[in-house]
């Protein structure tokens, strides 16, 4: 598997996510999102709280994944390096530890739907691993 890196861009603030590329014979034309999966590495200059782990899958026009305590999902679209994402639904569990996930999960959503593009970053990223 090919690893690639990538950056949403949000109006509240910058996502930094892992990008596994796992593209099939399903691609939509023209995605280069469709068919890959993703893990949350940093936000906001932040890292997500020890313990949870946030993902994101993109298949045929909608995104899902785990937002460290509860499932969403959604639908994306992309255009050239602009991309647009939501609404999204979540489940509703609660989840009390570790501390701060709730919080954590409900920044991790809003930012998400705010993302407006998308780039590759140089691979000095992995360092932040």
């Amino acid at each position: 598997m090919k690893i690639k890196y990538v950056v949403l861009v949000a109006l509240a603030g910058i996502l930094i996510l892992s990008l596994t590329a796992c593209g099939g014979a399903n691609s939509v034309p023209g995605d280069p999102l469709d068919g890959t999966s993703w893990e949350l590495m940093a936000y906001r200059k932040t890292r997500p709280i020890p313990g949870t782990t946030i993902t994101a899958t993109f298949e045929d026009g909608r995104v899902h994944g785990s937002a460290g305590c509860n499932s969403y999902s959604g639908s994306y679209q992309v255009d050239g390096d602009k991309i647009t994402v939501g609404p999204t639904a979540i489940t509703e569990m609660a989840c009390m530890e570790p501390e701060g996930i709730m919080e954590q999960e409900a920044t991790i959503l809003q930012l998400l739907e705010k993302a407006e593009e998308y780039r590759k970053l140089h691979k000095a990223l992995m360092k932040l691993r």
